[in-house]
């Protein structure tokens, strides 16, 4: 008597009997593992597409509201916190009223998550808002324990715009612009893609001395040269915790990069669950 075991990914064959059995049992497990991959790549299309579609939809609804708003008075501050509704305030970035890093706004997801998200970069062509803490239970980088892809194939990008984005205030999402972003995969090549919501790259986190991953691909903010800045809270409130950032650790396969509780550069495998902020841009035209 004949024993078989195989495994591939999180999938394992055990299997004794005959040279014949062994075999046919070994083919159907191949043909199981096909299938799987299969199903799994339709999926991620038409998660991608939905991702796209939504993008889209909300692109086209923010030019509407822009042209039936132009004119109309800005944006008031009190003390750093933005008032008014979202609408109010895309409405004060498009006319050029003056944002400084560090105003913020309070408000709540549909199911009641209190959050604070912080005006964290001014350019010429965008606001930068990040939510102070981290939003939602934890996530895997990647369920597969791998970085092929980068970011842009991740389980948690695919979290932050098929599970958050969807929790957020619909004005909010209203007003929401997209983000060219930028990474550097497993493969050490700079890729370009397209989001709504995002997370922050290592570079922009930490220093050179600092940054396990995307070093000189983006710059490190002004806002982050703060340590306690890097510190998040796992809600609004709550202790600080983990938190993932959407770089990949160089020279690594499993490791994606994060930061500790006390606001220091690290790394952990992609299969390990941690927890994320959200930061989105609002463009100015």
């Amino acid at each position: 008597m004949e024993e078989l075991r195989v495994r591939a990914g999180n999938e394992e064959l055990k299997v004794k009997g005959n040279p014949e059995t062994i075999q046919r049992e070994r083919e159907a497990f191949y043909q199981h593992i096909k299938e799987v991959e299969e199903a799994n790549i339709k999926a991620k299309a038409e998660l991608v597409q939905r991702m796209k579609n939504d993008m889209a939809w909300y692109a086209r609804v923010r030019q509407e509201k822009d042209a039936a708003n132009a004119g109309k008075p800005g944006v008031v501050r009190t003390c750093g916190e933005l008032q008014g509704t979202w609408e109010e305030i895309d409405r004060a970035i498009k006319s050029g009223a003056e944002f400084k890093v560090g105003d913020y706004k309070k408000g709540s997801t549909v199911d009641g998550q209190g959050f604070t998200l912080v005006v964290t970069d001014v350019t010429d062509e965008y606001v930068r808002f990040e939510s102070r803490d981290c939003m939602g239970g934890t996530v895997q980088w990647n369920k597969k324990d791998t970085i092929d892809g980068g970011i842009e194939e991740s389980n948690v990008q695919e979290w932050l715009m098929l599970e958050l984005f969807g929790k957020l205030p619909d004005d909010l999402r209203q007003v929401i612009s997209k983000a060219t972003r930028k990474y550097v995969d497993n493969e050490g090549e700079i890729k370009e893609y397209e989001t709504l919501l995002f997370l922050p790259s290592a570079s922009e986190v930490f220093d050179e001395d600092d940054c396990y991953g995307d070093e000189g691909l983006y710059e490190q903010m002004e806002y982050y040269k703060d340590r306690r800045n890097r510190m998040k809270g796992s809600a609004e409130g709550e202790d600080t915790c983990n938190w993932w950032l959407a770089s990949v650790r160089s020279g690594f396969s499993t490791n994606a990069c994060s930061v500790t509780n006390s606001g220091h550069a690290n790394y952990w495998n992609a299969s390990n669950a941690s927890r994320v902020p959200v930061c989105f841009i609002i463009r100015k035209s």
